[in-house]
């Protein structure tokens, strides 16, 4: 199998040796290695080329990833392999603990071809352009060019946890897991059941 993943730390990103890392990575090889598969993985993008990239037939998977309908068109979402925690980022300074809504009419953006981004998109949010990074998103925080920003709080964390000028707001908690593509489950139909056992067993074995 052949994977295309997205460069979003701190889940999959490559190192400056040029090594693949990522809880993402901790999390699913051994997953893979459970069952058996010879698979690579590149990482590069964004989850919008991982998509590309796998309804061209170049790629066989990508993970993390939440469920969403344009993915579900040419790929299989799996068992849940761990939370994604959907969090507002806010300044401090400037914001209550209420979460914002379309009626706040605050300007919100997020990371580009996320689903966080498509959630905004679709709910009405009046929003602005969406980032490469997480670190483009928050100095447009900084500067007051938008009042909120929607990310996945393991994305904020990793590079803004211990500042004390932002608050995180929860907004919901999806599944995170791979998907695989419909081409490669139809050449190998019983992988989606060994894969969701193996993600199963999984969990079961750290509780």
């Amino acid at each position: 199998m052949h994977f295309f993943l997205p460069d979003f730390p701190p889940y999959t990103s490559v190192d400056t040796a040029g090594h693949n890392i990522g809880i993402g990575l901790d999390k699913v090889t051994p997953i893979l290695e459970s069952i058996g598969v010879n698979y690579t993985i590149k990482i590069g993008s964004n989850h919008g080329r991982a998509l590309a990239e796998l309804r061209s037939g170049r790629s066989d998977g990508f993970f993390m990833a939440s469920k969403n309908d344009e993915r579900d068109k040419y790929a299989v979402f799996s068992e849940s392999v761990m939370t994604n925690r959907w969090v507002w980022v806010v300044l401090k300074s400037k914001h209550d603990s209420t979460s914002p809504t379309v009626e706040s009419e605050y300007i919100v953006a997020s990371l580009l071809n996320t689903n966080t981004n498509r959630w905004l998109e679709r709910s009405g949010f009046k929003m602005t352009r969406p980032a490469e990074k997480i670190e483009s998103l928050i100095r447009r925080l900084d500067t007051q060019e938008i009042d909120a920003v929607l990310v996945a709080e393991e994305v904020f964390h990793h590079h803004f946890k211990h500042n004390p000028n932002y608050k995180t707001i929860l907004q919901e908690e999806k599944k995170f897991g791979l998907y695989i593509s419909k081409t490669f489950l139809k050449q190998h139909p019983l992988f989606m059941d060994k894969l969701n056992n193996a993600i199963r067993a999984s969990y079961l074995n750290k509780h």
